[in-house]
């Protein structure tokens, strides 16, 4: 029987267990509604709120006085604590509160069978978070004792040690409710059936009394689907949103590591490194091992004293100074580069090369400086890139206006947004494109103007596009137009234009022209709704979004601006002075020609509709191509 003792001092908001003897002991977790009273009144009880406990004749939960002798602290948790056959052990009994047993047997799953105490013999099975260390609280005290519990001092007086402990709650009250404000984001730790030991994001609503907040999940929603997730959870179960730390250096064996599985993240080590940027990882509180990717996995911090700290593990492995670029060291070298583009890279450096090979241009691979090649080329080993044997890492000398530092890591906890531009992780690199489309769970549909491509990715494989530009990096938001295409009914055809008679199925790629002044000689991406007859198509563009910025723009649109998509074609030599392009600017394809041929395959183009010149990467120009009697033909040099 566990020990009476005598009555201790609760504050209002206290968590406590209290004691029911009928039909078997068990201990019940409520919270303190109001202070020990005086024995005057009530003869020492406690006004408590079960947390488990409901009353019958409503949904809420039950309260009650309660004698302040079958009244304890609530033990702390303690993560992650294995058993073995014969420990006396406290099971979570029904989801209402703590009874005692054994371990009896221990199976697989960290599952146990648990021999419980009471008149009839009664076996259950328990996962591991249903278990805790069975103990007394005597005098003051756990028996056995916590771990970290630090035994009263014999020569300090009672009176004194209930003072104090008072105060540290009125400390750690007031740090908790500045730590975590409404509105913030937030990690949440479960410890529901299932999700044990599991850490979920999630937004402070408000703070529910001393110590708890109610929170609203971000992915975790109701049982009927229809909303996000609220509940109650205690200030000792959140922690702010860990910083990101995102390497593209494998993680390695042993590496302590956190992994997104059913909508949170569980911590781990990697017990197995695979091909292809695959581990297979241990969670620490199921032990059950499975294949991750490496975009499903973070490297694993601790949250101590209001500050982040690496997992030690991952601080040995990764110890080099160059691994990661933080936002600081970026700083550093745009203060000490000034206006020059090209930093210094010595021997180690992390760095991104860019490719214009066809079929993977403006695609960015990470990669490791090796050593130099004279003045302007570099040795690099590509870190996800192998021989075509698979024995090693690739290595290939890089001329120096194709790398850049690695840029510095952004975390979004919010989701992107509309026409955002983003780089999006796809084989093994870096692509930049625009998201065109905002799905359910986490997921968005990205479009690739370079291959006139809609691909679907989760919101980890995405990061902001950031421009390397004269030795600073530029975060580069989408310029949004506010083009509102208008069909010029009344357009006669001319030669060149897109005849009235050409036919397109419903869901075919096109391109629409604008004829609106500033925009002359533009062409957006778009795919077909339905014909509407008349010569006239309903569509919706795959770059232009409503006045209110919630979806892509549909509109109706004469067929005479219309044409099929043109063929991709990733030209792989440089252009030359004169040629005849396509540039992608402002979320279409604007007409123009090469003027100048820059270091590094960028080029100025010449606007004459805008008489404007802009410079463009290789990879956001395209060759020339013009709709003509139902053929695609390639624009003439000098001619635009």
């Amino acid at each position: 029987m566990p020990l009476h003792t005598t009555p201790q001092c609760f504050n209002k908001g206290d968590a406590v267990e209290v004691l029911k003897t009928n039909p078997f002991t068990i201990w019940l977790p409520a919270t303190v509604l109001r202070s020990t009273p005086c024995k005057k009144t009530r003869n020492g009880q406690i006004y408590v709120e079960f947390q488990t406990h409901y009353c019958e004749e409503s949904s809420g939960s039950r309260r009650e006085y309660v004698n302040a002798g079958d009244v304890r602290p609530a033990p702390p948790p303690e993560l992650h604590r294995y058993f073995k056959v014969g420990d006396n052990v406290e099971v979570f009994y029904n989801e209402k509160g703590w009874r005692k047993g054994k371990v009896d047997d221990i199976l697989e799953n960290s599952m146990y069978f648990v021999l419980l105490d009471g008149v009839e013999e009664e076996i259950v099975k328990v996962e591991q978070w249903g278990l805790r260390v069975y103990r007394v609280w005597d005098d003051g005290s756990w028996l056995p004792p916590l771990e970290f519990q630090q035994m009263p001092q014999k020569n300090i007086p009672e009176v004194e040690q209930k003072s104090r402990g008072v105060k540290l709650r009125i400390m750690c009250s007031r740090s908790w409710k500045e730590t975590f404000s409404e509105g913030m984001s937030v990690e949440v730790k479960r410890d529901k059936e299932g999700c044990y030991g599991s850490w979920h994001t999630a937004a402070i609503v408000e703070s529910v009394g001393y110590d708890k907040f109610l929170v609203e999940y971000q992915k975790l929603k109701t049982v009927n689907r229809s909303q996000f997730l609220k509940e109650e959870v205690y200030a000792s179960c959140i922690r702010p949103c860990p910083p990101e730390i995102q390497s593209f250096h494998q993680f390695e064996h042993l590496d302590r590591v956190d992994a997104w599985l059913n909508d949170g993240w569980w911590e781990g080590h990697i017990t197995e490194v695979l091909g292809g940027l695959k581990y297979i990882v241990c969670l620490m509180t199921t032990e059950e091992e499975l294949v991750f990717e490496h975009s499903m996995l973070r490297p694993r911090q601790e949250w101590v004293k209001e500050k982040w700290f690496t997992a030690r593990e991952f601080d040995k492995t990764r110890s080099s100074s160059d691994m990661t670029l933080k936002s600081k060291e970026l700083k550093i070298r745009i203060k000490c580069s000034g206006r020059t583009s090209k930093p210094k890279f010595s021997k180690g450096m992390r760095v991104e090369v860019r490719s214009d090979e066809e079929g993977y241009q403006g695609s960015w691979f990470p990669a490791v400086i090796v050593n130099s090649i004279g003045e302007h080329n570099f040795l690099v080993e590509y870190l996800t890139l192998r021989t075509e044997d698979e024995s090693e890492p690739l290595e290939e000398k890089a001329d120096v206006s194709y790398i850049r530092p690695c840029p510095p890591v952004i975390q979004r906890i919010d989701r992107f947004k509309m026409l955002e531009e983003v780089d999006a992780w796809y084989n093994e690199g870096w692509w930049v494109g625009l998201i065109c489309k905002i799905l359910d769970g986490l997921k968005y549909m990205v479009y690739f103007w370079t291959t006139n491509e809609e691909l679907v990715f989760d919101h980890f494989t995405l990061r902001p596009h950031l421009e390397w530009i004269d030795g600073k990096w530029v975060i580069a938001f989408m310029k949004k137009s506010k083009l509102q295409v208008k069909p010029k009914l009344n357009l006669k055809r001319q030669n060149g234009g897109v005849a009235s008679h050409t036919n397109f199925c419903v869901g075919a790629k096109v391109e629409v022209r604008s004829d609106e002044e500033g925009y002359q000689g533009s062409w957006y991406p778009a795919t077909i709704v339905r014909p509407l007859g008349n010569g006239k198509y309903l569509l919706q563009y795959q770059t232009l979004e409503t006045d209110d910025e919630t979806d892509l723009l549909t509109e109706e649109v004469d067929a005479l601006f219309i044409r099929p998509s043109p063929p991709v074609i990733q030209q792989a030599d440089q252009f030359r002075p004169l040629d005849e392009v396509d540039a992608w600017h402002n979320g279409g394809w604007w007409a123009g020609q090469v003027c100048k041929v820059l270091i590094g395959s960028n080029y100025t183009v010449y606007f004459r509709t805008a008489n404007e010149i802009l410079e463009f990467q290789h990879s956001d120009l395209r060759p020339r191509q013009n709709w003509l009697d139902g053929e695609w033909i390639a624009a003439k040099k000098g001619m635009m």
